[in-house]
């Protein structure tokens, strides 16, 4: 399988520092919201979580030698992985979980990662930033995607720049090595809470299997399991039910029943949301 590039995994890096018809550097410019993110989760292959990391740093300290001016450093380069999955006969998968307190701070991950605090930037990125710094350019980890005009089953969410392909024209769904579950996929049943569960699986004809996607929670959701199908194995990633903790589930239907949840079931098609389902509204 194609490894994921360092700026993919991290979303990419604009270009702009400044708005020159403002006359000011927006990307330190904040929306001021209250902070409601309780986590973020990245889940890759594992091997392209880590060399990803690799590529970003080596990226970071390049630029940086260059002198060359970007918005905001490869976030990519924090992501280490929290928890691997070994699954029998299929790449091993890591996730990369991201836990907040209520002010943004970052609370989980390495050292690194608890001197930042999260914010949203008014280029409608995810932006972790350096606690009481107004030099440090900050780390670009997602984009704040408000969605499809007038929709707001799946809005807002944090996606990526994969996201933006997976949605678009022309993306094979049935050959896709990253999988056709995003962040719209996510984002709704999140945000559906007769669903007791998230199920990250794409399924294909090539068969199902966890691709690359970016999740999250509110403070004021309740915690979801996070369930996917990886070949013929089930997971529970995160927040698993009480007693359980995150591995191979061994019999999904037996898990489901034990726990009084519906069996997952494939949808009728992925991705469930892509922008042709909605091209009315993206043309106003």
């Amino acid at each position: 399988m194609v490894l994921i590039s360092a700026a993919l995994l991290s979303t990419s890096n604009e270009a702009l520092s400044a708005n020159p018809v403002l006359g000011r550097d927006i990307s330190r410019e904040w929306l001021v919201r209250p902070w409601e993110i309780r986590y973020v989760v990245f889940l890759a292959e594992a091997r392209s979580v880590r060399n990803s990391a690799r590529s970003a740093r080596d990226m970071n300290v390049a630029l940086e030698k260059k002198g060359r001016e970007k918005v905001y450093l490869l976030g990519a380069e924090l992501l280490e992985p929290t928890i691997t999955f070994e699954v029998p006969g299929e790449e091993s998968l890591a996730a990369v979980l991201i836990m907040f307190d209520p002010s943004g701070k970052v609370v989980s991950g390495n050292a690194r990662l608890r001197r930042l605090t999260a914010k949203f930037s008014m280029l409608g990125r995810l932006v972790l930033t350096f606690d009481g710094s107004t030099v440090k350019r900050g780390y670009g980890l997602a984009d704040w995607s408000q969605g499809i005009p007038g929709d707001d089953s799946f809005s807002p969410a944090i996606c990526t720049r994969i996201d933006d392909a997976r949605y678009a024209d022309g993306w094979d769904k049935d050959d896709h090595y990253h999988g056709s579950f995003g962040c719209r996929e996510w984002t709704a049943q999140l945000y559906n809470r007769a669903q007791p569960y998230i199920d990250v699986t794409s399924y294909s004809k090539c068969g199902s299997f966890i691709g690359k996607f970016v999740g999250w929670s509110r403070f004021t959701d309740p915690p979801k399991p996070i369930i996917g199908l990886q070949g013929k194995t089930w997971l529970c990633l995160l927040d698993c039910p009480v007693g359980e903790k995150p591995g191979i589930i061994h019999d999904i239907t037996e898990w489901a029943v034990k726990h009084r949840f519906p069996v997952p079931t494939p949808p009728p098609t992925q991705p469930i949301y892509p922008n042709s389902n909605y091209k009315d509204d993206l043309s106003e």
